[in-house]
C-alpha cells in the first residue's frame, strides 16, 4: 500500500489497527464451536471501504477463515472492479488470465517480487466482466474444497448467482439430523459491500424473505461457524432491520472507519447549512454552484416519453468549460498521466441519458474545435470562466484564493492561483484527450481506467450505474440534478466525495439550491449517527442489540430510506429546551478526574470578579455563552449518559444561539457548608475554599464498579439548587405556581423544576450548576486512592425556547425500551439525603 498505492505510513498503521479491531469482534475460526456473528462497518462515500475489507480478508485468512465470499454490488462492472482490487491486494495474481494459483500466473499487486507474498489462495471467480461464480467454472478448477488454503469468491448480489453458489456449497456439506446440511470444517466470512442495498429483507409477507436476503441467510446457515460483515457509507436502513437471527441486523458490532484529514466528504462539501454567495468559512470548501436554469432542460419530474431538450442550459455549458480548464490546470501542475472525470447525472431514463450525451458531445466538440483553432470568442469564454465571478459563480481564481486564505489550505499543498496565460498553454492538449461517454446498462460503454495507464479523461453521462459503489477516478466536476427524496440514495449519488490530492481547489459541483439544502440536512443526520456509533461502542460499551440508535428525521419530507426497509422504525421527539440535564455517571480514571478539575479551574479563573456569595454557592450572572462552551469543550466526554455528554450540550447551545437564546448564562459554583473536604480555587485573583459534596455511590453491580461511579438516585442536584439564581420573590412565586398545579394532596416543599423552566426562566438565561464531588466520602463500594481530586459534576437548567421545536428521530421499534431519552426528573426524587 505504501509502495504501490502511495499510502502514508500513518494511514496504513490506522488501517492495521482498524482491521484488528473488526477481526477481534468475530471469533477464532480454528475452534470447534458453533457460532455466528453479524456486524457492520461504516465508512464515508468513496473513502476507502474496499481497502478496509481487503485488509480484513488478509487477516481473516491468516486467522483461519477457510472460505471468504465478497458480495460486491448488483452490477457486473462493480463486481469486476472489486475483483481486480482483491487480485492486487489479496491473491497476488490476475484472475482474468488464470484462476488457479500456479507458476504461470500473471503476478500483480502483492504477488509481485519484493512483497514477500508466499501464501497460496484460490479464487472461484475472475475479474472478467462475466467472471462471476458458476458451478462449471468452479468444478473446472479441480479444487478440493477441503484444501487448507483459503478460497475466495467475489460475486454479484444477484439471486441467480447466490442460488448457484448456495447449491455448490450445499453439495460440499454433510447431513446433520438436527440442522440439515452443514459445513463444519470450514469457517465462512461473508463480506457484504453496500450492505444497505439489496441485502435487506423487503418482503411484504412476514412469512417470507425477499429473494437476495433469503439466499444470503441460507448461505450463512450452511456453516456451523459463520461471520457476516456488512460495509456501507449509508447505514440508515441497517439499524431498522428486525433483530431476529434470520435477518441481517448487525447485532454484535458497528464500527466507524474514521476518514483521514485529506478526505473530501459531506462536511467539507456541504456543511450543515448552505453557504450563501458572499459567505466564506474555514470548514466548507467554496465549490458548490447553485443553479436555476435547468427547469426547461430536465424538469424535476420528467417522464421517459416527455419532450427532450434541444440545447444545454448555460450552467451545463459552464460546467463543461470548468472540466476542460481543470484538465489543463492539472497538466500545468505536472499531473499529466492521471485520470480526469466529469459526472453528469440528471435523469434515470437511459433514453434521456443517450440524448443528453449527444448534446454534451456536440457542445464539447464545439469547444474543442474552437480551442484547436484558437477562436478568440471561445477562448475568451474560457478566460472569463477561469478569472471572473458572475451571478453567484465563483471563478477558479476566486475559489483557489479563498481556500488559500483559510485553514482549508492544509487539505492540499498544490492549491495555488495560476495565471490565465499559463493555463491557456495546456488547454488544447487537455481538450484533445477528453472523451464523452454514456454509461448505463445498455450503452456498451465502460470506464476502463485500468487499461489507460497514461490517464483517461472522460465526461460520463449516466444514472443508477454511476450512483453507487463505482469509483469515478479523478472526478473533479459534477453536474447533478436528479432528485431522490431518500437519505441513502442521495448520499450514495455523491460520487464527488473522496480524495482529491493535487486538485482540491479545481473541483466543482453544480446542483439546485433545494438539493444543496437536502444534502446539508443529510450531512447533519449522518454525522450524528456516526457519533452515536462511537458513543455506543466506546463509551456506553453496548452492542447494537442493547442500544437504541437514532437517526434525525427531516422536516422537508425527505425519507431516511425506502418504506419497505423502514417498517421496523418508530419516531420519538427530543428537545433539551425546558429540561434539566445532569451528569450522574463518572469514570474512575485519575487522568480524566485531574483534567476536568483543571478545566474547571481555568473556567472559574476567567469569570468576572463581581459574583454573588450565597450560603452554599458562588453565583455569576450574564456569563457569555462562549465561556460556557469553552468549559464543556475542556470537560472530557466520559459519562455513559447521552443527555449529559458535553459534545451534545455544545451542539444544542450553538443551535439555540442562532435563535438568540441561551446567550446570558447564570453560573453557580456549588460549595457545601462545613464540608469534610475542600478544594482551593482561584476566584477573581483570590484563593477560595470550595466545599466538596457527598453524592453516594450506587451500590448495584449494574451501575457501579471499579471503573464507573454512578450516583444513587441518578441526581447530582438537591431540591432547591435549581432555583439558586432566583430572588426570594421569584422563589415564592415558583412555589405558588407549583402548588396551584399540584394534583397530589398536600403542599409542595420546593418548586417543580419543569414549571419553573417552562414558565419563569428567561430563554436567554439558562443556569449552569457545578459541583465538586468528594471522592473519599462518596465512594463507599469501589473507592479510589486517598488524595484523589474531586469529580467535577454539572447540571443545566435549560429554559423553554420560543424557537426550538423538538427534533424528531427514528429508532428501531424493537429497541424502544432501551431508548435513553431526556427523561423528566421524578418530582420527589432529588439529591442525596446527606445534603
Amino acid at each position: 500500500m505504501e509502495e504501490e498505492k502511495g499510502f502514508a505510513p500513518e494511514i496504513v498503521d490506522r488501517l492495521d489497527l482498524l482491521t484488528d479491531d473488526i477481526l477481534d469482534n468475530l471469533f477464532d475460526p480454528t475452534e470447534k464451536i458453533k457460532v455466528n456473528k453479524k456486524g457492520l462497518v461504516v465508512g464515508q462515500v468513496q473513502s476507502g471501504k474496499t481497502a478496509n475489507y481487503t485488509g480484513l480478508i488478509c487477516k481473516a485468512a491468516d486467522a483461519g477463515f477457510g472460505l471468504i465470499i465478497v458480495m460486491a454490488g448488483i452490477h457486473n462492472n462493480l463486481r469486476s472492479q472489486t475483483q481486480i482490487r482483491i487480485d492486487e491486494s489479496f491473491l497476488g495474481f490476475d484472475t482474468q488470465h488464470t484462476r488457479a494459483f500456479d507458476q504461470r500466473s500473471i503476478k500483480i499487486g502483492v504477488g509481485r517480487p519484493g512483497f514477500g507474498k508466499s501464501n497460496v489462495a484460490h479464487s472461484l471467480t475472475s475479474s472478467l466482466e462475466k467472471g462471476d461464480f458458476t458451478q462449471g467454472a468452479a468444478n473446472a478448477l479441480g479444487l478440493n474444497f477441503d484444501t487448507p488454503d483459503p478460497i475466495i469468491a467475489v460475486i454479484k448480489k444477484n439471486p441467480h448467482v447466490l442460488r448457484r453458489i448456495y447449491q455448490w456449497l450445499s453439495a460440499q456439506a454433510d447431513e446433520d439430523s438436527e440442522v440439515g446440511r452443514v459445513i463444519r470444517n470450514k469457517s465462512l466470512l461473508l463480506i457484504d459491500d453496500e450492505a444497505d442495498n439489496a441485502s435487506i429483507n423487503i418482503s411484504n409477507d412476514p412469512e417470507r424473505q425477499s429473494s437476495i436476503n433469503g439466499w444470503i441467510t441460507q448461505i450463512l446457515n450452511l456453516f456451523g461457524k459463520n461471520a457476516y460483515v456488512g460495509y456501507t457509507a449509508t447505514p440508515f436502513a441497517n439499524i431498522f432491520i428486525p433483530l431476529d437471527d434470520q435477518n441481517l441486523f448487525p447485532r454484535n458490532f458497528i464500527k466507524n472507519i474514521p476518514a483521514p484529514s485529506n478526505y473530501i466528504g459531506p462536511k467539507k462539501v456541504f456543511g450543515f447549512s448552505p453557504l450563501e454567495e458572499d459567505e466564506t468559512t474555514n470548514t466548507v470548501l467554496p465549490i458548490v454552484n447553485r443553479i436555476n436554469d435547468y427547469k426547461d432542460f430536465v424538469p424535476d419530474r420528467h417522464k421517459k416519453d416527455d419532450q427532450k431538450p434541444s440545447s444545454l442550459p448555460e450552467s451545463l455549458k459552464r460546467a463543461i468549460r470548468c472540466f476542460i480548464i481543470t484538465c489543463a490546470v492539472r497538466r500545468l501542475r505536472g499531473q499529466t498521466s492521471v485520470h480526469n472525470s466529469m459526472l453528469i447525472h440528471v435523469s434515470r431514463f437511459q433514453i434521456w441519458q443517450d440524448h443528453i450525451t449527444e448534446l454534451v458531445e456536440n457542445q464539447f466538440l464545439f469547444y474543442r474545435r474552437g480551442i484547436d483553432q484558437n477562436d478568440p470568442e471561445i477562448v475568451e469564454k474560457f478566460r472569463v470562466t477561469f478569472e471572473q465571478d458572475e451571478n453567484g459563480y465563483r471563478s477558479f481564481v476566486t475559489v483557489s484564493q479563498q481556500i488559500l486564505d483559510c485553514e482549508l489550505k492544509n487539505l492540499d499543498s498544490q492549491t495555488q492561483v495560476h495565471k490565465w496565460s499559463d493555463v491557456l498553454d495546456h488547454l488544447n492538449d487537455a481538450a484533445a484527450r477528453i472523451e464523452v461517454k454514456s454509461i448505463h446498462g445498455g450503452s456498451g460503454e465502460a470506464l476502463d481506467y485500468f487499461d489507460h495507464k497514461n490517464g483517461l479523461s472522460v465526461i460520463a453521462v449516466g444514472g443508477n450505474k454511476l450512483s453507487r459503489g463505482l469509483t469515478l477516478e479523478g472526478l473533479s466536476v459534477s453536474y447533478y440534478l436528479r432528485a431522490s427524496k431518500m437519505y441513502d440514495t442521495l448520499m450514495q449519488m455523491g460520487r464527488w466525495f473522496g480524495y482529491r490530492g493535487g486538485y482540491v481547489d479545481l473541483c466543482r459541483l453544480f446542483t439546485s439550491r433545494e438539493l444543496n439544502e437536502w444534502f446539508c440536512h443529510i450531512t447533519l443526520a449522518a454525522d450524528e449517527l456516526r457519533e452515536e456509533f462511537d458513543y455506543m461502542s466506546d463509551i456506553a460499551g453496548s452492542t447494537p442489540e442493547q442500544y437504541a440508535l437514532k437517526i434525525r428525521t427531516s422536516p422537508d419530507g425527505l425519507m431516511i430510506s425506502a418504506i419497505n426497509k423502514m417498517r421496523n422504525a418508530t419516531t420519538v421527539q427530543i428537545s433539551w429546551a425546558g429540561r434539566l440535564v445532569e451528569s450522574y455517571e463518572f469514570k474512575k480514571d485519575i487522568s480524566v478526574i485531574d483534567n476536568n478539575l483543571n478545566t474547571l479551574e481555568n473556567f472559574v479563573s476567567q469569570l468576572p470578579v463581581n459574583y454573588l456569595e450565597k450560603e452554599n454557592a458562588l453565583l455569576w450572572f450574564d456569563v457569555p455563552a462562549n465561556h460556557v462552551i469553552n468549559f464543556f469543550e475542556g470537560i472530557q466526554s466520559i459519562e455513559n449518559l447521552k443527555k449529559a455528554e458535553p459534545k451534545k450540550i455544545i451542539q444544542f447551545i450553538n443551535a439555540q444561539l442562532r435563535n438568540n437564546e441561551l446567550t446570558d448564562w447564570r453560573v453557580a459554583l456549588m460549595s457545601k457548608p462545613n464540608a469534610k473536604n475542600t478544594s482551593l480555587l482561584n476566584v477573581g485573583g483570590v484563593e477560595i475554599s470550595i466545599g466538596q459534596w457527598l453524592r453516594t455511590e450506587d451500590g448495584s453491580e449494574r451501575n457501579s464498579n471499579e471503573r464507573i461511579y454512578y450516583l444513587r438516585k441518578s441526581h447530582i442536584i438537591s431540591p432547591w439548587d435549581e432555583f439558586i439564581d432566583f430572588s426570594e420573590g421569584e422563589k415564592t412565586r415558583a412555589l405558588e405556581i407549583t402548588n396551584q398545579r399540584r394534583t397530589k394532596p398536600g403542599t409542595a416543599s420546593y418548586p417543580k423544576g419543569q414549571i419553573v423552566r417552562n414558565e419563569l426562566r428567561d430563554p436567554k438565561k439558562p443556569l449552569l450548576l457545578i459541583y465538586l464531588l468528594d471522592t473519599k466520602e462518596s465512594l463507599k463500594f469501589f473507592p479510589l486512592p486517598d488524595g484523589t481530586n474531586p469529580f467535577v459534576g454539572y447540571a443545566i437548567s435549560f429554559p423553554k425556547s420560543n424557537h426550538n421545536a423538538p427534533v424528531s428521530y427514528a429508532i428501531n421499534e424493537e429497541l424502544l425500551d432501551k431508548f435513553d431519552d431526556v427523561v423528566e426528573e421524578d418530582f420527589e426524587d432529588y439529591g442525596d439525603d446527606e445534603d
